[in-house]
């Protein structure tokens, strides 16, 4: 398999990973900042091919669909 491909500028990341969620049902916000309350959704940052550092994290939609739905 060959590696998967990324922007050409890390400006591009957080759209590649915002695709990536989407395509397995989730949305999802990217943010060079951490975030300034670990949740429980809180999971390690994400570097991208470029060196930056990203927090990934569901939107607080998404949240509330997951408890709509049952999902724990």
């Amino acid at each position: 398999m060959g590696a998967e491909a990324y922007p050409i500028s890390h400006a591009g990341c957080p759209a590649k990973l915002r695709g990536r969620a989407a395509a397995m049902g989730a949305e999802i916000t990217v943010s060079e900042q951490p975030p300034i309350v670990a949740g429980p959704y809180t999971t390690d940052p994400f570097v991208c091919p470029h060196g930056v550092t990203y927090w990934v994290e569901p939107t607080g939609e998404q949240i509330a669909q997951w408890v709509r739905d049952g999902v724990r």
